[in-house]
């Protein structure tokens, strides 16, 4: 991660993001919200280097439905600061109700069949002579194992296992570092890519490494690069709009529909499937049992008041 803070919190904020890695927390996602918090402060508030009622308010109010979130990052940051013997407001905690999340967009078998064709067909580069190799690779890896985007984009060349086929995922969300079983087709395309990456880019630690940074692909280029083959793909957006993060929701709900069919008891495979994917409770697991209400209605799961929990933004979000 390479932002830049140049705020009057700049140096606070750096101090607090070194001290989360430094605990094994996520800051991926901290860094990012508050290199926006960053941003705020230069435009709106340029001389103040207190964390004030006022400005945590004013950043809140200011995220276009994201409210709830930035609340959740400027109260961790407000109780870093207050621990270092700094003043700081501390945000009422459930001051904004969390937002719902959006119901995940479940794919059609002929979407992915145009999808994944249109990763195959990604165009070639002169500058970025490994993209039309990557592009197929690091969406099927996603897919296949349901990981997290960011876990995917922060693999490395020593996380795979070529001898056993499995891969490990360190410094995954909720400290729950994993070590995964993965479908052989899709490693030997993995162990192919490795090669080819190899010869093109010797010595890269990151196994999907960004020729340009000599780091990991950030965010957005995932992103971005999804939503230029779902244009080639010709799927269109006619049934709403999806994102990288949806194959982790489709290979959930697929995984489970699959248990269904060949007539395996949820509530005794449930907890693999949980901590296959890195879940911090079962109640994540649970939650996609919400979206195979036909097939689920008849198996006296749904019966029980309150057996399958919401699962909050914070705990289900990148």
């Amino acid at each position: 991660m390479n932002y830049t803070f140049q705020s009057r919190f700049s140096g606070r904020i750096s101090d607090m993001l070194e001290y989360r890695a430094a605990l094994g927390r996520d800051i991926v996602g901290y860094g990012w919200s508050l290199a926006n918090f960053d941003r705020f402060c230069i435009d709106r508030f340029p001389d103040e280097s207190l964390l004030t009622k006022e400005l945590a308010f004013a950043w809140c109010d200011d995220a276009n439905g994201a409210s709830g979130y930035r609340a959740q990052i400027i109260r961790g940051f407000a109780r870093y600061l207050v621990s270092t013997g700094e003043e700081a407001f501390l945000m009422p905690k459930g001051f904004y109700p969390p937002r719902k999340p959006d119901l995940p967009y479940i794919f059609t078998d002929d979407e992915l069949k145009r999808f994944f064709e249109a990763t195959d067909r990604f165009p070639h580069s002169h500058s970025r002579p490994l993209i039309e190799y990557t592009v197929p690779v690091v969406f099927r890896l996603l897919y296949a194992c349901g990981l997290r985007p960011q876990e995917v984009r922060l693999l490395k060349r020593a996380d795979f296992n070529f001898t056993n086929g499995t891969v490990y995922i360190a410094e995954a969300k909720h400290c729950k570092d994993r070590r995964l079983a993965v479908n052989p087709d899709v490693m030997e395309m993995c162990g192919n890519y490795d090669r080819v990456a190899d010869a093109l880019v010797p010595g890269r630690a990151f196994f999907f490494q960004s020729p340009q940074t000599g780091g990991a692909y950030g965010h957005g280029w995932l992103t971005a690069r999804f939503h230029q083959c779902w244009e080639m793909s010709g799927n269109g957006n006619e049934r709403g709009a999806c994102v990288p993060y949806d194959f982790r929701h489709n290979y959930a709900t697929r995984t489970l529909m699959r248990w269904v069919e060949e007539g395996k008891d949820l509530n005794a495979w449930i907890p693999y499937l949980c901590a296959y994917m890195g879940h911090a409770t079962f109640s994540s697991t649970f939650y996609y049992v919400h979206l195979l209400p036909e097939r689920l209605s008849g198996m006296g799961f749904m019966s029980v008041s309150g057996i399958i929990p919401e699962v909050d933004d914070e705990e289900e979000t990148e």
